[in-house]
């Protein structure tokens, strides 16, 4: 007799997890569709390759062929690792063995940008003189100058380029246009030879430091101003209380060293006009009137008068060059990090507009010392 029994055989936990626990099945990608993603990216890749290398050869191309049609930049961009800027013809051949450097120098002189403002950067001006006296086939530099002046310091660091071209053998001549007063002036003696339009404003030799005092309407509105300095002389240009006779003097001081170097620059650089500190600290060549360019020649201020094409062939025979020249601008490469950092001002200041001022005179800082004419002109 069989007997059934029941052995129930032990139940072994799979250790699959449950659906909920499962997680979810990932794709597989193909083979072929790996390979013709690979396919895809190296294809993409050599078409940049080829379009870069046909817009650099265009570009490239353009610039070599700027030349024919004057004005047009010379020089191709990728030669800028050595230099900082490229060059345009204004005249002359492609291939000419010398060349004369037309440096411009227009707006106020400055240690700085101006953004939307016409400023003549020092610093870019400086770079300009010295890439024209690193470069042996520059034989003239033209100083084009359309300016009032500006900051003392900005005006005689190219002053000080322009006097390290003369060391090198360069001949250096200044072009007035509508004005190159004061520290225009100041740059311009440095030349070999100063050319100006007959009605151009110029002259203007002396120092100036401009403050506002609003102490009389801070009184008016019931406004004071609080102050905390460490010596009495540390605030000495305060609008908001009047000047000491110390704080006078002190400024006064300061005006009349300036003032002395000015003179001396001067005299340095008419000196083939026998025009000496004397003379200009006791007539009126020294105390800061303007000129036309025509009553600036009967002073013995400047050389000649003329035109631009004028300055080009005194600079031309100067240099002693032949007929083998051509004639420069320096210009920087656009970058769009150029663009935004114009769009910068000189500074957050509080600008006041008065009627009848020259709307330059907003851009100046308060305490800096100029070389330029008085507001009213």
């Amino acid at each position: 007799m069989s007997e059934n029994t029941d052995i129930e055989q032990p139940q072994t936990q799979s250790s699959s997890p449950s659906p909920a626990q499962q997680p979810p099945p990932q794709a597989s990608v193909p083979p072929k569709s790996r390979k013709g993603c690979m396919i895809l990216l190296v294809v993409l890749m050599i078409c940049l390759v080829v379009f870069g290398s046909v817009v650099a050869l265009f570009v490239a191309g353009f610039y070599a062929a700027g030349s024919a049609f004057g004005g047009m930049t010379e020089v191709s961009p990728f030669e800028t690792r050595k230099n900082k800027f490229v060059e345009e013809l204004v005249e002359g051949g492609h291939f000419a063995s010398n060349k004369v450097v037309v440096v411009d120098i227009k707006g106020v002189i400055m240690n700085a940008d101006g953004g939307f403002y016409q400023i003549a950067n020092s610093k870019t001006i400086c770079d300009q003189l010295e890439q024209a006296g690193n470069d042996s086939k520059v034989s003239a530099v033209i100083l084009k100058l359309d300016t009032p002046g500006g900051e003392v310091t900005a005006a005689d660091m190219i002053h000080h380029k322009v006097m390290q071209l003369k060391g090198k053998n360069i001949k250096v001549v200044a072009c007035m246009e509508s004005v190159a007063a004061s520290g225009g002036y100041y740059i311009a003696v440095a030349s070999d030879y100063i050319i100006a339009h007959r009605l151009t404003t110029t002259g203007s030799i002396g120092v100036i430091i401009e403050t506002m005092n609003y102490q009389k309407l801070f009184n008016k509105i019931g406004l004071q101003a609080e102050v905390y300095k460490s010596g009495e002389m540390k605030d000495m240009l305060n609008g908001a209380r009047p000047r000491t006779d110390a704080e006078r003097q002190l400024t006064q001081d300061i005006i009349t060293e300036v003032y002395g170097e000015f003179v001396d620059i001067v005299a340095a650089g008419r000196k083939s006009k026998n025009i000496t500190v004397e003379q200009i600290k006791t007539t009126q060549i020294g105390d800061g009137r303007i000129f036309s360019g025509k009553k600036a020649l009967e002073l013995g201020l400047v050389d000649g008068l003329g035109f631009f094409e004028d300055a080009i062939d005194k600079a031309v025979s100067l240099a002693k060059i032949k007929d083998d020249y051509k004639v420069v601008t320096y210009r920087r490469v656009f970058s769009f990090s150029d663009f935004f950092m114009s769009m910068k001002g000189p500074g957050n200041k509080i600008k006041i507009d008065i009627p009848g001022m020259k709307s330059w005179t907003n851009m100046l800082e308060p305490g800096k010392v100029y070389l330029l004419p008085s507001s009213g002109f």
